[in-house]
């Protein structure tokens, strides 16, 4: 992005490139209100320019080349600097969806002082001027690619800043550590100082709480972004499709008499009263077998119940417990960290099946349905109010900002360790600083000089 320079004015489409009813072009920069009134002209006076643009105003405008031709009759929206996304002058033209009139107006644009937008270029101008942090530009990327509703809310919340004020939050715990280091350093004798280590180590352990739970609460938050991942285990003809497709409410599994149909593993996403899962159907547990293919299915099944966070254990109702069952069996009790749902499957028939469960077991018809609701109760209590309580107050962060977030904990280790052998405060102070630079990483927030001036302003130093 820095090859460009951002005194540029720049254009793009902001809409999908295809027939459509209405299109969106912006343009951004300091020219972008001289560009159009040199192309836009009032619609029903079109032999005069549109001079004169106020902030967050409509105007009905014909849009002309330089050879006086008519390219559309559109809506213009203008946001004046410095109180739009990008803090620069914004003009949106929403015009008609034709191919051919977006590419007109946007080559019109071109020609008129202005440049073609990188990828993601409106952002970066809104981080570079000030209006949003990484944070939120990041969740600006998120929230156009969420394929659920609590991923779009919770990158909505995050866009309107969440993470940064947590963040900000823990900086300014780091800062008031840092004064208190300073005041000692500068003044040693003041006897109105009350430095102590274990002041300065308790709060480093505060900052080291505070970065634990912005991490644990992530995951609980992810966990129901991306859906509770549900992996179906069972041997072959267990009826383990069936259920998937009874979960799903349609035929997403091929399901047959055949052994062995499901060979590697499908998934699909659902919502189970605003709950997301994700749904995995496996292929057939069973102890042998001389198939590669057969083989690497099983494989991927394991791999599936190590991932997900239930496991729907399938038994076949209709037979007597044998040896591929106690298999599975076997390896449930190998996995750990994991809900595990038991299964009796085909109760409509005569009910063969019996192992000595330590755990409740539901029975359950995939044919009839019966036993429907008490799987889905067990899949929901999953979640606890607590965890949707934290999803409504908590942020989630991304593998860039978990990065900075797991060395600010080695971080802060240092810091305490140091702290606690009476290290030098020049190098605490030094091991500080650190740990606030990685935090600021997290937001994009770094300033120089940040510090100094704030225990200038604080602490009157120099009276």
């Amino acid at each position: 992005m820095n090859e460009y320079d951002l005194k540029d004015t720049i254009v793009a489409l902001a809409t999908p490139f295809s027939k459509s009813a209405l299109a969106v072009i912006r343009m951004s920069g300091s020219k972008s209100l001289e560009i159009a009134s040199k192309i836009c002209f009032y619609a029903n006076n079109e032999n005069v320019n549109i001079k004169k643009f106020e902030h967050r105003k409509s105007y009905y405008a014909l849009i002309k080349d330089e050879n006086n031709n008519p390219i559309d009759e559109l809506i213009l929206l203008t946001t004046l600097s410095p109180n739009s996304f990008t803090t620069e002058d914004t003009v949106e033209f929403i015009c008609h969806g034709s191919v051919v009139i977006i590419e007109s107006l946007i080559n019109l644009i071109i020609r008129n002082g202005a440049r073609e937008a990188n990828k993601g270029e409106f952002t970066y101008r809104a981080y570079i001027n000030g209006r949003i942090g990484i944070s939120e530009a990041e969740a600006v990327h998120d929230l156009i690619d969420s394929n659920n509703r609590l991923m779009a809310e919770a990158s909505i919340y995050k866009m309107r800043g969440r993470l940064t004020r947590e963040i900000d939050r823990l900086r300014e715990n780091i800062k008031n550590s840092l004064m208190l280091i300073y005041g000692e350093l500068d003044f040693p004798e003041d006897e109105t100082e009350n430095f102590s280590y274990d002041k300065l180590i308790k709060n480093f352990y505060k900052i080291k709480k505070d970065i634990e739970n912005i991490l644990n609460n992530s995951k609980k938050v992810e966990t129901l972004i991306n859906g509770i991942k549900v992996a179906i285990l069972g041997k072959v003809n267990a009826g383990k499709s069936s259920i998937f497709n009874m979960i799903l409410g349609k035929n997403r599994a091929i399901v047959s008499s055949v052994a062995g149909t499901t060979r590697d593993f499908l998934s699909e996403n659902i919502y189970i009263e605003n709950i997301p899962f994700y749904l995995m159907d496996t292929a057939g547990f069973h102890k042998e077998t001389d198939s590669d293919i057969e083989i690497e299915g099983i494989e991927r099944a394991k791999k599936c119940a190590h991932e997900s966070n239930i496991i729907i254990a399938v038994f076949d109702g209709s037979e007597k417990a044998g040896e591929d069952d106690i298999n599975l069996i076997e390896f449930l009790e190998t996995v750990k960290d994991k809900n595990i749902i038991y299964l009796i499957n085909k109760i409509d028939s005569e009910n063969k099946f019996y192992y000595d469960f330590k755990t409740p077991v539901i029975n359950i018809s995939a044919k009839t349905e019966e036993g429907k609701e008490k799987l889905f109760f067990a899949l929901k209590n999953y979640i606890k109010d607590g965890d949707i309580e934290i999803f409504n107050k908590e942020s989630y962060v991304n593998n860039r900002e978990r990065g900075y977030l797991e060395n600010g904990l080695k971080q802060i280790n240092i810091c305490i360790e140091k702290s606690k052998q009476n290290y030098s405060l020049d190098e605490v102070a030094e091991e500080t600083n650190i740990l606030n630079n990685i935090l600021g990483n997290v937001s994009g927030k770094i300033y120089a000089e940040e510090i100094i001036r704030e225990i200038f302003e604080n602490f009157c130093i120099g009276k």
